[in-house]
């Protein structure tokens, strides 16, 4: 008789019990594969962050607005090699639902700051010498069906001065993140046009946040504090914080996002191994005769361990396998929220890791009563 057909039996002699187990191990590993998913997406995201990039806000909070004019000084700080700036505003397009985020800038320093804004140069000339031109995200072009030349009209909370929160655009371009494809979603908007447009006093001359990119990625924390003590006393004092500090920070609001992952996963194999062990002892007390008449016929004490473990290692690796499928299945689900449109490759190979060592565990009290069995006595009754 083969080998593997006996393993197959052996799972499948009791039909609910293996089912039963075969759940259990997949909605185990689903919910290790969709936390675990979420938690390295968001740490890879983190540490994918620019190194050269500081970001300059209002010390009172961030996104506070701050005068245009600091940027004559930022761009003669010691170490930056380059200054840019936004100001941003989101609204609807069409209906509600459709939103739509305005990044106010000036192109001729904001798109060098970002390289992995793809976009022809020829479409970034064309948005400065069209006054309410946008260079609109791909996601957003795909999303909405727009068309280079097409003109477009956002509802925003944003008044201009004639009292209108209607603000047109005409797309010059689009552009493509290489980092982050699905993140390409903004309008990018000349500033100039948008100030003009403002009342005195409700955002006029302002900005949200300045972006300045510095000559050594090591002397971060040097050049932040220098540029803090340019504004130090001011009314606008200002907070310089590295890309990965904001990100840090940003994943910091929803708590210790690792430890909570772990937490809820370790209390849910905890729960799987003993929930296995106990349906394996159950069965191999059931198939103890079964067990001695395959000695009997000259199966050896280590191979009689194994076929126990191998019922045990099949059923955990399926279950896992499915799990980690049904996870890369409702992961993107949420890509529009936080970013994350996949599983990534270590959390499966970990996940599968796991589930081996899970059935290692699991089988381990079963198989070693399956291999000090003892013909006579599994018999003595019969």
């Amino acid at each position: 008789m083969k080998f593997f057909p006996l393993v197959w039996a052996g799972i499948w002699r009791k039909r609910g019990r293996s089912i039963l187990i075969f759940l259990q191990v997949i909605i185990a590993f689903t919910l290790f594969g969709v936390l675990q998913g979420l938690n390295s997406g968001i740490q890879h995201a983190v540490d994918a962050t620019h190194a050269n990039r500081l970001y300059v806000s209002s010390r009172l909070r961030l996104g506070e607005a701050l005068p245009i004019s600091l940027m004559q000084r930022l761009q003669t700080a010691p170490g930056v090699s380059l200054a840019t700036y936004r100001f941003q505003f989101a609204g609807q397009y069409q209906k509600p639902g459709q939103a739509m985020v305005v990044i106010a800038t000036d192109p001729a320093t904001f798109m060098p700051m970002y390289p992995e804004l793809v976009v022809d140069p020829k479409q970034v000339q064309a948005l400065k010498n069209t006054r309410d031109g946008v260079i609109a995200g791909g996601e957003t072009m795909r999303r909405y069906a727009l068309k280079v030349g097409q003109r477009i009209t956002i509802k925003t909370p944003l008044r201009q001065a004639n009292g209108s929160g209607d603000w047109t655009f005409q797309i010059v371009g689009t552009y493509e993140n290489s980092d982050t494809p699905d993140s390409a979603i903004g309008l990018i908007a000349n500033y100039p046009y948008v100030n003009e447009a403002l009342p005195a006093g409700q955002g006029k001359d302002q900005i949200g946040i300045a972006t300045v990119r510095i000559d050594d990625p090591a002397r971060a924390a040097i050049v932040g504090d220098g540029i803090d003590r340019l504004f130090a006393n001011s009314s606008n004092e200002t907070l310089t914080q590295s890309e990965h500090e904001l990100a840090e920070a940003q994943v910091s609001r929803i708590g210790d996002l690792s430890l909570v992952v772990r937490r809820i996963t370790g209390a849910a194999f905890f729960v799987l191994l003993f929930a296995t062990g106990a349906l394996m002892m159950q069965s191999i007390r059931e198939r103890t005769p079964e067990l001695a008449v395959l000695k009997t016929f000259g199966f050896s004490d280590p191979r009689v361990m194994i076929l126990i473990l191998a019922e045990t290692l099949v059923l955990c690796l399926a279950g896992a396998a499915i799990g980690l499928w049904l996870a890369s299945l409702i992961l993107p689900l949420a890509k529009s929220q936080i970013g994350i449109g996949s599983v990534p490759g270590d959390v499966v190979i970990f996940g599968l890791i796991a589930a081996v060592l899970l059935a290692m565990a699991a089988g381990a009290i079963p198989s070693w009563r399956g291999l000090r069995l003892k013909v006579v006595d599994a018999l003595a009754d019969r």
